[in-house]
């Protein structure tokens, strides 16, 4: 039978849905999906088409008619008039208050079509619960603040290059259309605004033919801003001219026509999903079924129940109840597959990664001098030294003098390095720092079962999503997407944190209300400690809204009540005021004489008593008193000695002040004190003030120099590489200040960055350990491709050193450190 065109309309959504158009592709979830794609097709083509047909074939009116007809034919023959009989008005009835059986098979099928294509767009279940037209309902459980978004029940699923080898066959034979080369993104930024990134293919060796397979080589970098689809096609000219099989440019010319393109070749296809692939992020529902489940309830109130037209007709009623169970029964077949889909991609996504790649970077100080020989014979080893640190080890005595080169296991065989690790009796302990390159959402899944609950800090400095880092999902969902890619991993990362932990994030303008949202969410309203405003670009950054941008904000936000955010490092300007008593105390003299709010003597009166001071001596004492409850005064009870004059805390304009001391306090030990002449002749009592040496209260604005992010974290950068790899790296001591208040300042903690970028925070834990011979340790997860060019060198480069210029060192002020990077699948 042929099938209608609402059967049609039906079918190619589901075949879209279940991703039955990429049957020939060949790697990743694809070939899962291929598996099942029998199983899936064969539900399609016969079991919804026949489980529908056959539901209404009771709702066939076939038999009421022929019913009908042979009463007619009956009453004729017996010569009454037909129309007269109450049977006959009875059955005509009946024939005129049904559908026919094809009818409602029709509307069965365009309602599950409408169903169905209203939450699948460009790949993903987009989740708007509709409620009626052009309206939607949220999930609302009668919270105080409800904070949603579109995409809030999504896993997202961040691309980046994510198809490195994408592959698919066709007539037979296998092709690769394989990332060669890729300036991928960093930190916060995809590219300049000038200049956007393209997949563009190699100009040299564009295509090669290996072991019976095609690869297409292409090169993911800024060019500016040609269209992707132009690039694309200059491509497919330039693969198919520099291919000499014949049999491979026939299988790319096929033709896989659609309505709007009917010369599109198999080539063009998979070339256009490929490079959108790339450019796009998507997204995992975490409960598929139970979503649809709830909007099918929704859908068959809204769009198919209609009591005024069905309270009246008992027949209505029957035949409106009979189409509605059958839809539900047959959307319910449908949803059951999607949700296994769904359900296997998000187990695939949740599970636990294999570690595919475990090195160690060790310093020569920690490795004995037995191992040098063989160190010394590794011509890799002794390359990596020359091109990161300038040296050039001529001799194993080199290695001797060399004692903070920085070891790479990667170089060595396992023999070697299981026999080197072996020398570590808790290696796990020793070790200072672990570097991960992966998708950080697979990352913090990992270190659950490790760290979890043990973390001191996390500080996460996420992509802004400004015009040169925006998400390109749909541009409708910018935002949701972004709060989706944030709220995942908040939520694990915050697992990881003690009681007593903290977390840093910072951000601007743009998502900044979303983050903090988030934030709150997560963490709790109560538990957020506040928000900095840091001026990290003094000469501002043009924005569209007319004004320069100068500043960022750092969010943070305590897990728990236990938690508390710490002291600010005191800097070397504010040490310079304090004098050294010994080795472990700082102090300064500060007037004893209270100033400011609650300083005059009503408000304060038992501190406002005479003391004698012996000028020539710089000696004070506090002579013997009674206190007068009556008047609310302190009387003297002897006179000075002949060397003492009486001081009162007076200021000099003659107010009545209070000292800061009580005098049973000043009794107790007079040598915290001395008397000073200012140059204005009125004497002063001064004390040893002893500062807080766990540093200052941090200000609620940041606005120093040292927190300007070029001079700060750009201009040090290039003077570790000689050149600028890395685009808008954090000013170093803003990263050093976020985490002495998450905690960092104290030792033996460990901070966690799972946006790690460039390596900011990895070194601005070893500066501090370096000040002060600390054991801080860190955790740094980055997934881009500049984790073996920036990210994991510049950690080694500062462990040798924290003085660069032009890619050299300029001392060895060298630190010593273990550190261990893997790779996860």
């Amino acid at each position: 039978m042929a099938q209608t065109e609402n059967q049609k309309k039906l079918l190619k959504i589901l075949n879209e849905i279940f991703q039955l158009d990429q049957s020939d592709l060949d790697f990743g979830i694809y070939r899962i999906m291929n598996t099942k794609s029998k199983e899936i097709n064969e539900f399609l083509d016969k079991d919804l088409l026949s489980s529908v047909a056959s539901a209404f074939s009771s709702n066939d009116n076939s038999a009421v008619s022929k019913e009908l007809d042979e009463l007619i034919k009956t009453l004729t023959n017996a010569g009454m008039n037909a129309d007269d009989s109450p049977k006959v008005q009875e059955l005509k009835e009946t024939l005129s208050s049904t559908t026919t059986s094809s009818n409602l098979e029709n509307e069965v099928f365009s309602h599950l079509a409408n169903f169905f294509k209203r939450y699948y767009k460009d790949g993903d279940f987009v989740s708007l619960r509709r409620y009626k037209k052009d309206t939607y309902a949220i999930p609302y459980e009668g919270e105080e603040v409800k904070l949603h978004w579109a995409n809030s029940d999504q896993y997202y699923i961040k691309s980046g290059e994510y198809f490195r080898d994408y592959t698919f066959k066709s007539n037979g034979k296998t092709i690769h259309l394989k990332l060669s080369d890729a300036e991928t993104e960093s930190n916060n930024n995809k590219a300049t605004s000038d200049k956007e990134r393209r997949f563009v293919i190699l100009d040299s060796n564009p295509c090669e033919v290996i072991e019976n397979e095609l690869y297409i080589n292409f090169e993911y970098k800024a060019i500016g801003k040609e269209n992707q689809d132009k690039l694309n096609e200059k491509a497919i000219v330039k693969a198919l001219e520099s291919i000499e099989d014949e049999i491979f440019r026939t299988t790319l010319n096929t033709l896989a026509p659609t309505e709007k393109n009917k010369s599109r070749t198999i080539f063009e296809k998979h070339l256009k999903s490929y490079t959108s692939k790339n450019s796009f992020d998507y997204f995992i529902h975490k409960d598929l079924g139970g979503f649809l489940g709830r909007e099918l309830d929704f859908y068959i109130k809204n769009e198919m129940l209609f009591l005024d037209d069905i309270m009246d007709s008992p027949i209505k009623y029957e035949e409106v109840m009979g189409k509605i169970k059958i839809f539900k029964e047959v959307s319910q077949k449908i949803i059951a597959f999607l949700t296994q889909l769904e359900e296997l991609q998000k187990k695939l996504w949740e599970k636990k990664k294999f570690i595919i790649e475990t090195n160690y970077c060790i310093t020569l100080d920690k490795i004995n001098e037995d191992y040098y020989e063989e160190i010394f014979t590794c011509k890799e080893q002794k390359a990596e030294w020359k091109e990161l640190f300038n040296v050039d080890v001529q001799s194993v005595d080199d290695l001797k003098e060399e004692k903070y080169l920085v070891l790479d296991t990667k170089f060595f065989d396992m023999k070697f390095k299981y026999k080197l690790l072996s020398e570590f009796d808790n290696l796990d302990e020793d070790i200072d720092g672990v570097l991960i390159n992966s998708e950080n959402f697979g990352a913090l899944a990992l270190l659950q079962n490790r760290y979890l609950g043990q973390l001191n800090s996390i500080y996460i400095d996420p992509p802004y999503n400004t015009s040169a880092s925006e998400i390109l999902y749909m541009n409708s969902y910018k935002h949701s997407s972004w709060m989706s890619m944030i709220d995942n991993r908040l939520d694990l990362g915050k697992n990881l944190l003690s009681n007593q932990g903290v977390l840093c994030a910072t951000i601007d303008d743009v998502e900044f209300n979303e983050l903090y949202s988030i934030i709150k969410l997560q963490f709790n309203t109560s538990n957020i400690a506040g928000v900095v405003p840091i001026r990290i670009n003094p000469s501002g950054r043009p924005t569209e809204q007319g004004f320069a941008l100068t500043h960022e904000y750092a969010i943070f936000a305590k897990k728990s009540k236990k938690a508390q955010i710490s002291k600010m490092p005191r800097t070397e300007e504010q040490l310079k005021r304090f004098k050294e008593e010994d080795s472990t105390s700082i102090f300064e003299y500060r007037n004893l004489r209270r100033e400011g709010s609650n300083s005059n003597r009503e408000d304060g009166q038992r501190q406002y008593y005479p003391i004698f001071s012996n000028l020539s001596k710089g000696t004070i004492r506090v002579p013997t008193m009674n206190w007068s409850e009556e008047n609310r005064e302190w009387t003297s009870t002897e006179e000075p000695n002949e060397n003492e004059i009486i001081i009162f805390p007076n200021n000099d304009d003659g107010l009545e002040k209070n000292w800061r001391w009580s005098e049973e306090s000043l009794r107790a030990d007079y040598s915290q004190f001395l008397t000073r002449i200012p140059r204005n002749g009125t004497p002063q009592v001064y004390y040893k003030y002893r500062p807080n040496l766990d540093g200052t209260t941090p200000l609620t604005l940041w606005s120093e120099a040292k927190y300007s992010a070029t001079e700060h974290g750009t201009k040090p950068l290039k003077d570790i590489f000689g050149k600028t790899l890395f685009s808008y790296p954090k000013s170093i001591y803003a990263v050093e200040d976020c985490l002495s208040i998450i905690g960092m300042n104290k030792d033996n903690t460990i901070a966690l960055d799972y946006f790690a970028g460039s390596g900011t925070t990895g070194q601005a834990i070893i500066n501090m350990n370096r000040k002060n011979k600390g054991k801080r340790k860190y955790i740094l997860v980055e997934m881009g491709e500049y984790f073996d060019t920036v990210t994991k060198p510049r950690i080694q480069k500062i462990i040798y050193t924290d003085s660069w210029k032009d890619g050299k060192p300029t001392t060895k002020n060298g630190i010593s450190q273990i550190f261990k990077y893997f790779k996860l699948e």
